[in-house]
């Protein structure tokens, strides 16, 4: 027998679902706090979870901090094996517990949330709901507004518009002003400014600010995709104005210190075709459920 088999016990234990469950969801919010209101217990509660799964390894998951934790090369291990174990669990009574849909639903996106936050969120409704296919379209908020009032599309996620939209915004971040990190773009007369195309709500709120400012300006770069405004932004052609999750370690936010107007906050929101049916709103409640977990990550909904 080897050195191996003998070390190991006759019975494994076995790991419970509810302790991954709050791993996993500690892991995912990086706080014991977050991670007790999403799982509904209390932290004190979390804290014996987590020690009673430490005591079953037998050894450290987390290394704790004053106001977060985070894992170790161990726990780091165990978080695939969580997630694996909840994704076969929910996979399996998704069969039994939800409704069988079948058919098809036709998603528009703005292209910057297209390469970013949908694949992971629909990564999520295909295990749930294996039986949908969902037809992706990426485009301008102008575009997705014609198509899902025309019934083109089934779903739309776009700019959020207090005159349009009377559904509440599911994602709200502030939009700032982004320069390279000892970068000289600010101090050239006029501003070279990196800017999305014409129609597009951060450079209508950035060109409104800059006009109210009274500041001298120039378009120096246009795009339709954001990631081209980062580029440009960090080979310092210019300043531009974006969602403050894409922030890096080469970018540093411009402010009124800098002589910049507030831009103050980008929202978005969903819309759904007249007369959608619950294909259709399962998995708007799967993008909206998938934009609070993403933010409350701290990660970036953009590219």
């Amino acid at each position: 027998m080897s050195s191996l088999a003998r070390s190991l016990p006759h019975t494994m234990p076995s790991l419970d679902l509810d302790l991954a469950r709050t791993f996993v969801a500690i892991c995912e919010t990086g706080n014991f706090s977050r991670a007790a209101q999403q799982v509904h217990r209390s932290a004190s509660a979390i804290s014996l979870q987590v020690k009673k799964l430490e005591e079953m390894v037998g050894c450290d998951l987390f290394y704790r901090e004053t106001r977060k934790v985070s894992l170790t090369s161990d726990g780091e291990m165990m978080l695939g094996y969580a997630r694996r174990l909840l994704r076969l669990n929910d996979e399996a009574f998704s069969k039994f517990l939800r409704p069988q849909f079948q058919g098809r639903v036709r998603l528009g996106a703005p292209n910057d949330n297209g390469i970013v936050a949908m694949p992971e969120i629909l990564h999520r409704f295909a295990i749930s709901h294996p039986h949908v296919e969902v037809d992706v379209h990426l485009g301008p908020t102008l575009n997705l507004r014609k198509r899902i009032a025309a019934g083109e599309l089934d779903i739309a996620i776009f700019s959020f518009d207090a005159e349009l939209d009377q559904q509440p915004p599911i994602h709200v971040e502030p939009l700032v002003w982004l320069g390279a990190r000892n970068g000289t773009a600010l101090a050239k007369s006029p501003l070279p400014m990196a800017m999305a195309e014409p129609g597009c709500y951060w450079r209508a709120m950035a060109l409104k600010a800059l006009d109210d400012a009274g500041l001298n300006y120039r378009i120096a770069y246009t795009s339709e995709f954001c990631q081209a405004q980062i580029a440009a932004v960090r080979a310092d052609l210019a300043i531009a104005p974006l969602p403050i999750s894409v922030i890096s370690n080469d970018l540093v936010h411009l402010g009124s210190g800098h002589g910049l107007p507030d831009l103050g906050e980008y929202r978005m929101t969903l819309a759904k075709r007249e007369g959608a049916g619950d294909i259709e709103e399962a998995l708007a409640e799967h993008v909206v459920a998938g934009f609070r977990i993403i933010a409350e990550r701290g990660m970036r909904l953009f590219a």
